[in-house]
Formats: structure tokens, C-alpha cells, sequence
């Protein structure tokens, strides 16, 4: 009588590989001694296609992911670069704004200066008083806290004096 084998398998890729043994046969039988016993030690095995295609889509993956790592540095430092581009560009219409406000405000101060009202109200026809104004007292008003050349510019005592001035108040 014969004995059936079964077919050897392929180790698969990641699994534990362990030794076979064969079938028990008489020692006799083939023309061989007892079989062997199986080892306890690990086999080592050579790298499978399988083991292969593993390693170089992980390579691929680390390879893409250092790939997209640089290009957000590389986008992350372009929009700093605009926003630096920006801030430089509206800081100098800052300091363009910040001069013409200073000269429009030196405009109105000599245009506001008492000379140069003096001035226009000379070519009007306007001429200055030989005499300082005289102030009228008003019966029955309070007395000021001013005098005659340095007067009070409070309304307190405006009515007081409305009847005196008319109907309006400033």
C-alpha cells in the first residue's frame, strides 16, 4: 500500500512558516530511516513578490506624503509672502495719505491764520478800527466776569439781554 501526499504550499507573505514533516512510513518501506523530526527554529525566507509589492507601495506612500509635506511649506510660505507684499504696499499709501494730510492741514492753518484774514477782509474793502470796540452794558443784566477787553463768552445771561437783542438766539 502507498501513501498519498499531500501538495506542497507556498508560504503566504507575512505568515509564520514551520518545517512539515511527512507522512509516518516505515522505515523500511522506502529505503529510509525514521523520519525527521520537525525543527523548532525559524526558517528564514527570502523576500516573496508579495513582501516586495509591500515595501514599494509603502516607499510609494512616504514618497507622496514628503511629496505633499513640501508643496504646503512651499504654498504656506507664497501666501505669507502675499500678505508681506500686501502689508509693504499699504504701509506706503499710509505714509502717501499721512504726508498729503499734513499738507492739507498746513493749508487750513495758514488759510485759518489771523493775517491772512486781515488780509482778505482788506481786499473786500473792510478796514480795521482806529479804536477798540466799546461794550454796551445792558440794565438789569448781571455783571460780567470780564471787562471791557476781555469780555465773558458765556450764554448764562441770555435771558437777560433778549429782550434787548430780539427774538433769535445764537
Amino acid at each position: 500500500m502507498t501513501t498519498v501526499v499531500a501538495p506542497v504550499r507556498r508560504a503566504r507573505a507575512g505568515a509564520p512558516t514551520r518545517a512539515r514533516t511527512s507522512a509516518p512510513t516505515a522505515p523500511h518501506a522506502r529505503g529510509r530511516s525514521a523520519p525527521r523530526r520537525a525543527s523548532t527554529r525559524a526558517r528564514t525566507v527570502a523576500p516573496t513578490a508579495a513582501t516586495a509589492r509591500t515595501r514599494a507601495r509603502a516607499g510609494i506612500a512616504v514618497a507622496v506624503a514628503l511629496v505633499f509635506v513640501l508643496v504646503s511649506a512651499v504654498l504656506f510660505h507664497v501666501v505669507l509672502a502675499q500678505g508681506q507684499l500686501e502689508l509693504d504696499g499699504l504701509d506706503s499709501r499710509i505714509a502717501a495719505e499721512r504726508t498729503e494730510y499734513e499738507k492739507l492741514r498746513l493749508a487750513v492753518s495758514t488759510a485759518s491764520s489771523p493775517q491772512r484774514i486781515i488780509e482778505q477782509a482788506q481786499e473786500l474793502g473792510f478796514v480795521i478800527p482806529d479804536t477798540p470796540p466799546v461794550y454796551i452794558q445792558v440794565e438789569g443784566a448781571k455783571a460780567t466776569a470780564g471787562s471791557a477787553v476781555n469780555p465773558a463768552t458765556t450764554l448764562g445771561d441770555w435771558e437777560d439781554v433778549k429782550p434787548y437783542l430780539g427774538d433769535t438766539q445764537p
